[in-house]
């Protein structure tokens, strides 16, 4: 097993080098318009972490959650800017860790300084808070997303459903989008339970006037099904991969250097 030093050392070579690529999935409104794009940060070389969520295990263990929060969240920034995403009137979803800004490593700031040099308009941004990670300090935590919703930027909760903190996130969040997991997203035109869940999720979201996204839409009977409960938004691999796939209009990204 590697030493807590060892770890962290890895880590903060990964960042140095800005070892990390980043690609681009389209969430789509009904009339298959491009609504915003994704950003997806990866490993360019995983020998020693087999994904991005074991990157951010390991950098949340070994105190480095913040410093590669912010390094992806930059790198997808200039991307977005580079393509011009926002500038074909799309929005930009961006992935950010609550222990990340939870971190007394934490500035606020910086997330705009990013913005205001590659010219992305905040109010095209969309902070996607994952519901999977645990959250220590809520007054903290909704302090922070008080500072961002003040600037313009707009709030999302991710995978929601499957998470630690359900329905209390949502309570202290008010997000504007909540993006349904695909687990309920999948096969809910079969499983009644799936269906039932997602039906709910919809009637709440619409008297908070909160935007639904379902994830994970693959079969042409999940969208179906998604739009009879009157989602509106959709992002998965039934409409394209990424950026490279031939069935997402999404604009070409080159790789990170």
């Amino acid at each position: 097993m590697r030493s807590y030093i060892a770890e962290r050392n890895r880590i903060i070579d990964i960042i140095e080098k800005n070892d990390l690529s980043i690609r681009f999935q389209p969430v789509f409104r009904k009339d298959r318009s491009v609504f915003g794009y994704e950003a997806l940060s990866g490993l360019k070389d995983n020998r020693d972490f087999p994904d991005i969520p074991a990157l951010f295990r390991k950098a949340s263990e070994t105190d480095m959650i913040a410093s590669l929060d912010f390094l992806c969240r930059e790198n997808a920034v200039r991307e977005a800017s580079l393509s011009n995403i926002t500038g074909q009137g799309a929005n930009l979803f961006l992935n950010i860790c609550p222990e990340s800004i939870c971190s007394p490593s934490h500035r606020s700031g910086l997330t705009d300084e990013i913005a205001e040099r590659w010219g992305i308009p905040k109010e095209r941004i969309i902070l996607e808070i994952t519901e999977e990670s645990a959250i220590k300090n809520y007054e903290l935590f909704k302090g922070t997303l008080s500072y961002y919703r003040d600037k313009g930027y707009k709030i999302a909760i991710d995978d929601f459903g499957v998470g630690y903190g359900g329905l209390k996130m949502l309570s202290i969040i008010r997000p504007d989008f909540i993006k349904v997991d695909r687990h309920f997203i999948s096969m809910i035109d079969r499983e009644s339970v799936n269906f039932a869940v997602v039906d709910s999720i919809v009637i709440l979201c619409r008297r908070l006037n909160i935007d639904v996204v379902a994830e994970g839409i693959e079969r042409e009977e999940e969208l179906a099904a998604s739009e009879r409960l009157g989602i509106e938004l959709f992002q998965g691999f039934h409409f394209g991969l990424d950026h490279k796939g031939t069935r997402a209009p999404a604009p070409a990204v080159k790789p990170l250097d």
